[in-house]
């Protein structure tokens, strides 16, 4: 009575397997801060779902934005360290042309795609 087993189907006869294997937990992911520059200055963000603006602004960042649209360029960043961005979307691309490959984002158009406090793929957004 102390070992559970389990049949092939659920109501089908059949042989009778003893299950011991332990469930396996998905690979753990070490989230880091992004680190922006923009005019001079550096500031390191944490990592929070949404707009790379936004996470900054709501840390205290002084980052420089104007039409939150993508049309200004104002809050142009290029990105030092940090993953989990979204891909450049159709707006950053006419902005910035070839910058993005330069590591250069709209801050306001970057989407972080999950939050630091979160430790496991099977959490990513």
């Amino acid at each position: 009575m102390g070992q559970r087993v389990f049949t092939v189907g659920s109501l089908i006869p059949g042989k009778m397997v003893t299950v011991v294997k332990a469930l396996e937990r998905p690979a753990e992911t070490k989230l880091v801060n992004i680190i922006v520059q923009q005019g001079g200055n550096q500031f390191e963000i944490s990592p929070e779902k949404g707009k790379l603006l936004d996470a900054a602004l709501n840390q205290g960042k002084p980052l420089q934005f104007k039409c939150r649209k993508g049309t200004c360029g104002q809050c142009t960043v290029k990105v030092i360290q940090g993953s989990g961005l979204s891909k450049p979307n159709e707006q950053e691309d006419k902005k910035l042309n070839k910058e993005i490959a330069n590591g250069y984002r709209l801050a306001c158009q970057a989407e972080i795609l999950f939050k630091k406090n979160r430790a496991h793929q099977s959490d990513l957004v």
